[in-house]
């Protein structure tokens, strides 16, 4: 949504029927009447209702692109309402569509996926989708307060800055459960009242690798109690940061290392630092990567943009693929290099440092390349793929989380004479509105 403004408690409450589910989880209501002295058709959207339903709603926001309400009653229920499997489902802001028939989720999240893209690519094979398993997110990150009486770690409430506290999840691994449930009482005794922090946990090898970013006001003789229970929880390392982005280690246990047995690789992240959200979804991109590449010359050099800490690069490197890597983080970079020599493949990679939402490789600097793989942040890399269209690379792999951000950014390269083979959806992010994608273009040899 746009710029919201907040409608005064007594608003009149609207009699909706939910047409379907928009691009945010949301369902979405058409109806004729008068709001903000217009009368026309406005746009209603609700949380937690389904297509079909006949609501009772509330409007609380409106904004240019519409009106968002909460339901107030369900007068006629959708035969697709399930009872949701977590008792925090309709407060925890992390799902939205636990209450809906799973088959028609999953159609719903390919839905999403095909719909505007065969509206810019119309030949392109939609893959079916790809699901992870329930409990199997083994990166998170939490939020916690203090306040007057205790403190609480969950995540945001829908759309809000309140927290829900955590006590199940359907989606965690129960190793990053069992954490968070067990480290609020000595976080309630460093803390201070109406303090927030973030928690980043990642789920390794041999335990979870903890960052948090704040309490930079205790000094290190006070973190005992809290360190004693993190040992006791298998975190391996842990560390604080704080907010002139200074990285304190406070300890390390073990080797810090994330191995992928189906590829046989192992990378090391950097504390904090992103992986996939699953090992399925993982996997999923790993694979479809490759397969896009199985016709490459593996003499030639493959540019990877936005890198991460290996992932994808360590894989490709034991297929004997060449990599010039691009990341802006140097310990990030470090990561790569350091897991490259483990595997001795260190000749086979180039990592560099380089911002590429401000300073991206121009059409040129490409050129050398047979291949780009490219894995931006959420809000996609209009620049670095405008210069890519240009570049006439034969194979772009293209890697989002963001089905906006990857049909802008696609237009610049169908429009520059690249087709879209195929796309292949993955759902790692489980009853949420997230959906990531992996997608294989290649230069039109018709001129």
């Amino acid at each position: 949504m746009k710029r919201k403004n907040k409608l005064p408690q007594n608003f009149d409450t609207k009699v909706l029927t939910i047409n379907h589910i928009g691009s945010k989880g949301e369902g979405v209501s058409y109806l004729y009447t008068e709001f903000d002295n217009k009368e026309k058709e406005h746009h209603f959207f609700i949380p937690f209702s389904l297509p079909n339903e006949i609501i009772i709603a509330k409007p609380t926001h409106f904004s240019s692109e519409g009106i968002r309400a909460e339901i107030i009653e369900i007068q006629e229920l959708s035969c697709d309402r399930v009872d949701p499997k977590c008792k925090h489902f309709f407060k925890c802001g992390g799902c939205k569509l636990q209450h809906w028939n799973f088959e028609n989720y999953k159609s719903w999240k390919f839905h999403k996926v095909s719909y505007p893209i065969l509206k810019i690519s119309s030949n392109t094979n939609i893959k079916p989708i790809i699901t992870s398993s329930l409990n199997s997110r083994r990166h998170a990150k939490f939020v916690a307060k203090k306040t007057k009486t205790t403190t609480i770690i969950g995540f945001n409430e829908y759309r809000t800055k309140f927290i829900t506290k955590i006590n199940e999840c359907i989606i965690l691994d129960e190793q990053l459960l069992k954490l968070i449930n067990n480290i609020e009482k000595p976080l309630n005794k460093i803390m201070e009242v109406g303090e927030t922090i973030h928690i980043h946990a990642n789920l390794l090898d041999n335990g979870i690798d903890l960052l948090i970013d704040g309490l930079k006001k205790i000094p290190f003789n006070k973190f005992t109690d809290l360190n004693k229970t993190l040992l006791q929880n298998n975190v391996i390392r842990f560390n604080r940061k704080s907010n002139n982005k200074i990285t304190d280690l406070l300890f390390i246990t073990e080797k810090t290392g994330l191995s992928n047995k189906l590829f046989f690789s192992t990378v090391y992240p950097t504390p904090g630092g992103f992986l996939q959200a699953t090992f399925e979804g993982e996997n999923a991109i790993i694979n479809n990567t490759i397969n896009a590449l199985e016709n490459i010359n593996k003499s030639r050099l493959i540019c990877e943009l936005f890198s991460g800490c290996g992932t994808i690069t360590i894989p490709l490197l034991l297929k004997n693929f060449k990599i010039h890597a691009f990341e802006i983080n140097n310990e990030t970079l470090d990561a790569i290099n350091i897991a490259a020599k483990k595997h001795n493949l260190v000749n086979n990679v180039i990592t560099e440092n380089r911002n590429l939402k401000t300073a991206p490789l121009n059409p040129e600097e490409l050129t050398k390349y047979d291949a780009i793989i490219i894995d931006p942040p959420r809000s996609g890399a209009r620049l670095q793929f405008s210069n890519i269209a240009k570049s006439k690379v034969p194979i772009v792999v293209s890697i989002s989380c963001n089905i906006n951000t990857f049909v802008r950014d696609s237009k610049l390269l169908i429009e520059n004479n690249y087709e879209l083979k195929w796309v292949q959806p993955i759902d790692q992010f489980l009853f949420s509105s997230h959906v990531e994608i992996v997608g294989l273009f290649e230069i039109s040899k018709v001129n």
